[in-house]
């Protein structure tokens, strides 16, 4: 390979690290999602649960692992954080080489790139939640599959992999399914009907269900096999969401896309049938889109595996896309992005310097608790070169047909930047729970017990930040009450503190005391 294509991959790889990395650490949990996934991994690392007996058993035991290293002095909380980044980082690898595989060669930028653009991955990278492992083994099996044209062997062991991972994952059965119709389906074309895709197929499943049956029967021998079924049960009670509503989100959550995807499609319309290019990746999308309805971690999330689908979608399309298109593409996303900038630099402004001053005034309503000057100056340094190197830099994009998801790729690192940058302490003051917890601990004398009667969430994150174990008998309590009711207490129960995160209106808790005797 020579350095002239040396050079870029060794910038998109920088640019994919720098991109998953940072803002992981020195933030609170903002979401009901991450504190829940942090309580899976306290449970883990303090022996109160076996690893199977979580709900997403990959992920809690590379986080836990992560966090039981301590990397760098991190806390627990920002350590398994990195297991997010380190996921999305595999899933990134794993879509590029099934678009080379599937495309040929120089369709790998395009589809990790496209996959970098995509909103759904920027939000969940960046967070505690056990779908970026569920989007991690989806890229795996895929890149399994468009490998299994060519070469047996590593493609028997991608995929087997892939299946094990999915079948005594996060959703169990119903991505075990899918996992074996993205497998199978293929065989419905002529195209793959080959000799050599028939063995992969057979022997992928024959290692994937061996490598199951010993993960089953090793369960079993250690005592974990109770938790890891009870688990599974309890997922697969859970009510199926509705699919307009997935549909909806799936407008946001894959843009852009899902526009590069239907030109992908149009591209073809007239011979689609036989256009092995986009055939493979539609079914594969339709089987994602279809067991998306299963809930998985956070509301969206089951919606995470069909970026990659669609990241192979929006490669292909790139490659037919007319140059007035793609120009308009490109223009789009600069001027979006642009405008986002200018948008977050005048918010920005407004939350520390004053001005505009009606701007001020709406945010200091919005969040009277907020203090100004919360920002760190390199922080705010960090942004401001970040914002003016992308700026310098769209008139240097190479004039390639990677050009207009260049621009998105690196607008949505953008705005990550701008976001954890700027606004991280304005987000911690509206949403994290560590304010609201300090303010408690406050009001509770030294080494007194915390019991907590509060929705699993906010019960996690009290364990995590104080050490106040509760007792047989404690007669401190965190509670979470109706926001309508009034502040009173039952009698011999004294309210000594009510409170909320101040951007949640409908989230109430009060720290009582029993009085002895």
């Amino acid at each position: 390979m020579t350095e002239n294509r040396i050079a870029p991959l060794l910038w998109l790889a920088l640019l994919a690290v720098a991109w998953t990395f940072y803002g992981l650490t020195g933030r609170d949990a903002w979401r009901t999602e991450e504190a829940l996934a942090l309580g899976a991994i306290l449970d883990w690392l303090q022996g109160a649960q076996a690893v199977w007996s979580e709900p997403a058993p990959l992920f809690t035991f590379a986080a836990g692992v992560l966090a039981a290293m301590t990397l760098g002095g991190l806390d627990v909380q920002d350590s398994a954080r990195l297991a997010s980044a380190l996921f999305s980082l595999v899933a990134l690898g794993c879509t590029g080489l099934a678009a080379r595989a599937y495309f040929g060669p120089g369709q790998g930028r395009s589809a990790v790139l496209a996959l970098m653009g995509a909103m759904g991955l920027m939000l969940r990278a960046h967070a505690l939640v056990p779908e970026t492992a569920l989007l991690a083994t989806w890229a795996l099996l895929i890149w399994g599959v468009t490998l299994g044209m060519r070469k047996t062997w590593p493609s028997v062991w991608l995929a087997a992999l892939a299946l094990a991972i999915l079948g005594l994952g996060m959703r169990g059965a119903p991505d075990l399914v899918a996992g074996l119709l993205v497998l199978l389906l293929p065989l419905a074309l002529p195209e793959w009907r080959t000799a050599h895709y028939r063995r992969m197929v057979l022997l992928s499943i024959g290692l994937g269900a061996a490598m199951i049956l010993l993960t089953l029967a090793w369960m079993g021998w250690t005592g974990d096999l109770a938790g890891w079924m009870e688990w599974n049960r309890e997922r697969l009670a859970l009510p199926l969401r509705e699919p307009w509503p997935v549909l909806a989100d799936l407008g946001w959550f894959a843009w852009p896309l899902w526009p590069l995807g239907l030109a992908a499609v149009w591209h073809h319309h007239r011979r689609l049938r036989r256009a092995l290019e986009v055939l493979f990746p539609l079914m594969a999308l339709a089987v994602l889109l279809a067991v998306s309805v299963f809930p998985a971690w956070s509301r969206e999330g089951g919606l995470l595996p069909a970026l990659v689908p669609l990241a192979l979608l929006a490669a292909h399309a790139l490659e037919h896309m007319r140059r007035g298109a793609a120009q308009a593409f490109y223009w789009f996303g600069v001027l979006c992005f642009s405008f986002f900038a200018i948008v977050f630099w005048l918010y920005f402004s407004a939350l520390e310097w004053g001005a505009p001053v009606r701007m001020a005034a709406h945010l200091h309503r919005l969040l009277p608790a907020y203090q100004a000057g919360s920002v760190e100056g390199w922080r705010i340094g960090v942004a401001a070169v970040v914002t003016l190197l992308w700026l310098v830099a769209i008139p240097l994009f190479p004039r390639a047909r990677i050009r207009p998801i260049l621009v998105w790729a690196t607008g949505m690192g953008l705005t990550w930047v701008c976001v954890i940058s700027l606004f991280r302490p304005w987000i911690e003051t509206g949403f994290a729970y560590r304010p609201l917890i300090l303010e408690v601990a406050r009001h509770l004398p030294a080494g007194a017990c915390l019991a907590t009667d509060t929705d699993p969430a906010m019960a996690v994150m009290v364990r995590y930040h104080l050490d106040n174990p509760a007792t047989a008998g404690c007669s401190w309590t965190l509670r979470r009450v109706d926001p309508d009711a009034r502040m009173e207490g039952q009698e011999g129960v004294q309210v000594l503190w009510e409170g909320r995160r101040p951007r949640l209106k409908r989230e109430r808790y009060r720290l009582e005391h029993r009085v002895q005797g």
